[in-house]
């Protein structure tokens, strides 16, 4: 069988089973029950129970093709040979594997405790039937002129029931026909004897009619039909479809006992009556919900255009965010290799620290255990100079005055040179031992000032070499203090060198002056030496030589001696004054260096303490910067997802926008179809219902007769190709056309 026949046939099942539920009839069984009742009213065990379905097809017309009977034993009692009645012809298990042999009474199948489904063929006159006519634009046609064409277009079937003739019992048979329509080729769709059921896309088209009742029951104003009509515009016709299906079995469950008496018949009518009110009062309140419906689908046509908004607007946003999260996810792989060089920098920089404190501690402990103390005695020792050359200049000033005025003394005796000759020449003793002294004294003291100024020129510490060490220490943190200390030690630079060159330069000057008056007095000792020599040889010779060189050449040197021993000892003294200014301003700067140092030492050791803080927590950094990459990365998959969900969200949306048109129009058809039920409901009530509740207020027991009498034969009738005695069954007919 094609598929597309089988979704036909499941279509029409479902459509039967609409239409039997909505009618409030009772359903219909699928399994026999264990134990059944006999027509004794005694109870037998059950063998098997035998479904069967004729297929049948047909032509468009309805003209038989071909009859197809499947069969179902249901094998209840779990027998191990099931014996079966069958006229059928090429039968075939098409379940399994169990076979069959045939005898006089029929056939038996070895079951082994298992069901039986078989199927074969017949030429069998078949119950009952149908024929489908049409007519376009109000001429029959037949169905091979319809293809392609237009118009308004009429279909009917008639449906025949061909039992209850030649001294044969009447079967009645519910017969339900179901069709699919295309609303693309199908509008306007109007039935008789059935009613529209829609998706929007199809029309599912369903009619019932129950031929021969009528007539059986004789009853004039009870509407039983036995025809189903469809009315449409079509446009380029294609062939329909239509499925048919005939069961009795609704008439076998309808009622488990006759219908012996008035007041059951009675009560059957009451409660048939109370079911088309109910029917009338739903399709009333169907077609005032679907007017509420058609009503509200305004509002939701602009809620489906402002979703669609909204999704657009939502895919633009997922659509920044995707790109957003891309962007978001470099930046964090950024991030982490920054994180990691800025943890090995860290670690860097805490060696760097560590060792700049303890070079600012060393240069402190130096400079506050040996440079200070250096300095402070080379300020002490200036100032011990200081005093000394003070003492020195003061008693050489004195000792040069006194020569002088000796010779200006020797001068004035000059005359009286013969009369004290010894005393002169014991003077002369006397000056010329002091002339050694003073000599030897001399020599000293430009050997001192010498070494002084050799210790002044050796002494001088460069500032420029403080300074480099002081600027090796330099950091961020401690930048303020080293350049407090370079500006105390540059401020004091220029004074102290001035200082240093003063005092050198005053002391070589002196070291000149005192060899020069060392000569000059070894010069007047050797003088003094030949003096004496001469008062006891030459007295008298030399004594107005002498007069004359001591009121001419002796007196000058005197005079010139003292001269110089005066600029020499004021410059001295300038000098050492200087010195002692120089080393106290060095003094005063290398105590600003210690202090300099001292929070160079403490600044540095916070530097190193706060760059082990910082390793750590930029380890911690690099830790979180590496977990937050991976978590963006989650991201970034997550918002590409999203991106990609929205985007077909959007397109559904957009799928729904343009189908709602097709959905208010659907409901608008449902509303006027809805209303033409509830009209149709309302008529088949006033016509059908009540004229068939009205025609049992008469004669009455023929009625009852005809009605058990078809009752009955329904029951009897419970296969078309051969049942054995000792089983039940039911049977339906599937027409397909």
């Amino acid at each position: 069988m094609k598929n597309r026949e089988y979704q036909k046939i499941v279509a029409a099942a479902l459509t039967v089973a609409l239409v039997l539920g909505g009618s409030q009839l009772p359903a219909i069984p699928v399994w026999a029950q264990e134990n059944v009742q006999s027509a004794s009213g005694t109870k037998q065990q059950a063998t098997a129970r035998k479904d069967e379905t004729v297929y049948v097809k047909l032509d468009a017309s309805g003209n038989i093709r071909s009859v197809t009977v499947s069969d179902q034993l249901k094998n209840i009692s779990g027998l191990e040979n099931i014996k079966d009645v069958s006229e059928l012809e090429n039968i075939e298990n098409v379940k399994g594997d169990e076979t069959f042999s045939r005898n006089q009474q029929g056939i038996v199948w070895e079951g082994d405790g298992q069901d039986i489904v078989y199927q074969g063929t017949t030429t069998k006159e078949l119950p009952v039937g149908v024929q489908v006519t049409y007519m376009l634009d109000g001429k029959k046609v037949e169905p091979s002129e319809l293809q392609g064409k237009s118009g308004h277009l009429v279909i009917q079937y008639n449906y025949e029931n061909k039992t209850g003739e030649n001294n044969t019992s009447y079967t009645p048979f519910l017969m339900v026909t179901g069709l699919i329509l295309n609303t693309e080729k199908f509008s306007n769709v109007t039935v008789e004897n059935g009613k529209i059921i829609s998706d929007g896309e199809r029309n599912l088209a369903i009619g019932m009619g129950i031929p021969k009742l009528k007539d059986e029951l004789c009853v004039e104003d009870i509407n039983l039909p036995d025809y189903f009509t469809i009315e449409a515009d079509v446009v380029d016709y294609d062939g329909v479809e239509g499925i048919t299906v005939a069961t009795n079995e609704i008439f076998n469950s309808m009622t488990e006992k006759k219908f012996d008496s008035l007041e059951d018949l009675e009560e059957s009518m009451d409660q048939l009556q109370s079911a088309a009110n109910q029917l009338v009062d739903g399709s009333g309140q169907l077609k005032e919900g679907l007017d509420q419906l058609l009503s509200s689908s305004g509002t939701l046509i602009d809620g489906i255009s402002q979703l669609v908004d909204g999704g657009e607007t939502l895919e633009k946003g997922t659509g920044i965010l995707s790109k957003g999260a891309e962007e978001l996810s470099k930046g964090s792989k950024v991030l982490a290799d920054g994180t990691s060089e800025l943890a090995s920098g860290a670690k860097d920089l805490n060696a760097g620290a560590k060792a700049v404190s303890q070079g600012a501690v060393n240069a402190y402990t130096s400079t506050s255990n040996q440079l200070l103390p250096g300095i402070q005695q080379l300020y002490d020792g200036a100032a011990g100079m200081k005093s000394q050359v003070e003492s020195g200049i003061g008693a050489l000033s004195g000792g040069a005055g006194e020569l002088k005025g000796g010779i200006e003394a020797a001068a004035a005796g000059a005359a009286s040179l013969d009369a004290g000759i010894s005393s002169v020449a014991a003077g002369a003793d006397e000056l010329k031992n002091g002339i050694s002294n003073a000599a030897a004294s001399s020599e000293q003291l430009a050997l001192g000032i010498q070494s002084l100024a050799d210790s002044l020129s050796s002494a001088g510490i460069s500032n420029a070499e403080l300074i480099g060490a002081v600027e090796s220490l330099r950091t961020e943190e401690n930048s303020q203090t080293v350049d407090a200390v370079i500006e105390a030690l540059t401020s004091q630079e220029s004074s102290v060198n001035a200082a240093f060159a003063d005092a050198a330069s005053a002391a070589a000057n002196l070291a000149g002056g005192s060899s020069e008056l060392a000569g000059g007095l070894n010069n007047a000792a050797a003088g003094a030496e030949n003096l004496s020599g001469s008062l006891n040889g030459e007295i008298k010779t030399g004594s107005s030589g002498l007069n004359n060189a001591l009121n001419g050449s002796i007196i000058n040197g005197a005079a010139q001696l003292d001269a110089g021993v005066s600029g020499m000892a004021e410059q001295l003294n300038n000098g050492t004054t200087q010195l002692v200014s120089g080393t106290g301003e060095l003094l005063e700067g290398t105590k600003v260096l210690t202090e300099g140092l001292g929070n160079l030492a403490g600044g540095a050791e916070q530097v190193c303490d706060g760059s082990y803080v910082l390793s750590e927590n930029l380890q911690s950094a690099d830790d979180g910067a590496k977990a937050l990459t991976e978590g963006m990365k989650v991201l970034l998959d997550g918002a590409f997802d999203l991106h990609s969900g929205v985007m077909v969200l959007n397109s559904g949306l957009n799928t729904l926008q343009s189908g709602s048109g097709a959905l208010v129009d659907g409901v608008n058809q449902l509303d006027q179809g809805a209303g033409e039920l509830n009209s149709g409901m309302i008529e088949f009530n006033r016509e059908g219902i009540e004229k068939l509740v009205n025609a049992f207020d008469g004669d009455i027991e023929s009625l009852l007769d005809n009605l058990n009498g078809i009752l009955d034969a329904s029951k009897a009738y419970n296969n078309f190709s051969g049942i054995s005695d000792d089983m039940d069954g039911e049977v339906k007919f599937i027409f397909l056309s």
